[in-house]
Formats: structure tokens, sequence, C-alpha cells
């Protein structure tokens, strides 16, 4: 019987589970570090369908729907105001998929960016 779930792992010493929440967890601590981005939670736009899927996982701001062999991130930001949206987005998707694919060996396909706010940042 063939393994199709991207998130289980099979050798000669026996399976390997990586969960949702690890791969969540390095998806937010990928982005920590980009000026501009100010959270990572909120909501996502599509419909209540993708919510009970048993192939999607969402918690605090980044959903994870998997494929055969594969994964697809969403991932939902505020930003500070002012800062360019495409550059930040840009860096966001490269540092996602590299920190996954790096620590999990797990084939991203891509990583969609959904900026739900703005924040203007008050200077003291």
């Amino acid at each position: 019987m063939k393994n199709e779930d991207p998130m289980i792992f099979c050798s000669e010493q026996g399976k390997v589970k990586i969960s949702d929440d690890i791969i969540m967890t390095i998806a937010r601590k990928s982005v920590n570090d980009i000026e501009g981005i100010l959270s990572i939670a909120g909501g996502f736009p599509g419909g209540v369908q993708a919510l009970f899927s048993k192939n999607t996982a969402t918690k605090a701001g980044v959903r994870i729907e998997k494929a055969d062999k594969s994964i697809h991130l969403n991932l939902s930001l505020e930003v500070a105001y002012g800062t360019p949206i495409p550059k930040l987005v840009e860096e966001a998707q490269k540092k996602v998929k590299e920190a996954i694919e790096a620590m999990t060996e797990i084939p991203v396909e891509n990583v969609n960016i959904f900026v739900h706010d703005i924040k203007v940042m008050e200077e003291s």
C-alpha cells in the first residue's frame, strides 16, 4: 500500500508523522523577522467547506491544504502602513517555502498570502 500523505515518512525503522501544528509553527516563525509584518492572524477569504475538509488544517493565520505528495499554505497577514506589499509578500513566500522544505523535506507547492489588514504605526 502506497502512502500518499505528504506528512508521513516511512523508513525501515518505522513511520514518522509531522503534525500540522509543526508546519504552521515553522511558517509563522519564518516570517517573524520580516520588517513590515505586524502579525500573522485573522481570517481567510473563501467558503466554509475548507474549514471542515480533512485535508485542511487552520490555526492562527496559517492554513495548510494537503495534496497527494505536497502541501499548499495560506497565510493571513497584518502589515504596517507604507510597507511595499508586493515586495513583502514575495519575501514571505520565499522564506516560508524554504524553511518548511529545509526542516521537513515536505514539498511546498505554493504559499498564498492574504493581507487582511494594514495598521498605521503611531510615532512616539
